[in-house]
């Protein structure tokens, strides 16, 4: 193969998601052009990617997104078309780019309105017409074959089904790192939005558990952009702690930094956190509400050390 275009228009974390894909393509075609779609969103992780040759940035509507690339997605023809994000906006641009070979993920859901059951497919009929062939995923988390839908486990199979040999499924992220901002060895903590769904019992329970952690061990607290409540909190709490360090408003860059120098990464399911964590081969720990833990089953890499707790299990355990 000399081409490849992949569609992975969504968060950072799943251009991490598909690092495996994008580490067996090159093993396999160590000259292959890979260009790939993503959103301004999850763009800026991948320029760590020596595998991508070109990056295009998807934006609406898809008709002037496809003029304003025209070279790229209209003259030019690739030998391999990978959707991988499952947006309406790619199967549907897929149609248009001329491709030896289109293949993708195809997402089925079971509906239920007017009392009446029935099954819902993205891509539709008409535009499956245009690809060769699919790897399914039932979006019914509770499918009894739950983790069968592993979404790692279905872009791997494409590349099977393409007779691409599969040798690795690790994540990985070539990154070179800059001095820590910290010093090495520490927890690292990374507190988002997702913290709002514990209460304020919750909260000052956890606030005690990491004191208690910080008796013995340094912790680095990092928050989203734009920080949050929780944060402020811990922040207010904690800020005269010595073993205590936080860095709020942290960019993409200075995550990766602190995530690479620290032994533990700790999140409410960030799944950036998670999968950068992975691909350092950190030791994960995601604390999480149990009516999501199949939801996550479909997410966590490959051969990490990953734990996963409920929250009250979290504030019994050593770690």
């Amino acid at each position: 193969m000399k081409k490849i275009l992949i569609f992975k228009s969504d968060k950072i974390g799943d251009i991490l998601n598909i690092s495996p894909v994008l580490k067996n393509i090159k093993l396999n075609f160590p000259h292959v052009q890979i260009t790939i779609v993503c959103s301004s969103y999850n763009s800026p992780i991948t320029k760590y990617y020596p595998q991508i040759n070109k990056i295009l940035i998807y934006k609406k509507p898809f008709f002037i997104f496809l003029l304003k690339n025209f070279k790229q997605l209209l003259i030019t023809k690739y030998d391999l078309i990978l959707q991988l994000d499952g947006k309406n906006d790619s199967y549907l641009s897929s149609i248009f780019i001329r491709s030896t070979k289109k293949v993708a993920i195809k997402f089925i859901k079971n509906k239920k309105k007017f009392g009446l059951n029935f099954i819902t497919s993205r891509p539709g009929f008409f535009v499956s017409l245009f690809f060769n062939f699919f790897s399914v995923s039932n979006e019914n988390y509770n499918h009894v074959n739950n983790k069968k839908f592993h979404y790692s486990t279905l872009y791997l199979s494409l590349l099977e089904m393409l007779n691409i040999t599969v040798t690795s499924k690790k994540h990985f992220l070539p990154y070179k790192p800059d001095e820590s901002l910290f010093h090495a060895d520490y927890f690292h903590l990374h507190i988002d939005e997702r913290w709002s769904s514990f209460d304020t019992v919750y909260c000052n329970k956890f606030k005690e558990k990491i004191k208690h952690l910080s008796l013995k061990n340094k912790i680095v607290i990092t928050s989203n952009l734009g920080g949050n409540n929780f944060f402020n909190d811990l922040k207010s709490s904690f800020l005269n702690f010595e073993n205590i360090s936080f860095k709020n408003n942290a960019s993409i860059a200075e995550l990766i930094n602190i995530i690479y120098y620290s032994h533990t990464v700790i999140s409410s399911h960030t799944g950036f956190i998670v999968h950068v964590g992975a691909s350092f081969e950190k030791k994960i720990i995601d604390i999480v509400h149990s009516n999501i833990h199949n939801e996550l089953d479909r997410w966590i890499p490959f051969e990490c050390n990953y734990t996963r707790f409920k929250p009250n299990e979290f504030l019994e355990k050593e770690i």
